[in-house]
């Protein structure tokens, strides 16, 4: 019978302090797939609301953070 060694626990790593730093002034690409539906819904939001898909976007996240329990 043949025996294992399950060694060393591993080391818990430090967390990356890319996520920590603050940029601002600086804007990067943020790229994803949603469904067409979705994008057409959300573009005529933001056309209808005369507010930039950007807008939209940081305004829904902002207030999802503030609400999430």
């Amino acid at each position: 019978m043949k025996t294992l060694s399950i060694g060393k626990p591993k080391e818990k790593r430090k967390q990356s302090q890319n996520i920590l730093k603050k940029e601002k002034g600086k804007t990067v690409d943020l790229n994803f797939k949603v469904d067409a539906e979705f994008k057409r819904d959300f573009k005529t939001f933001a056309v209808t609301h005369d507010l930039s898909q950007k807008q939209v976007l940081e305004m829904a996240f902002r207030l999802l953070k503030e609400n999430t329990i």
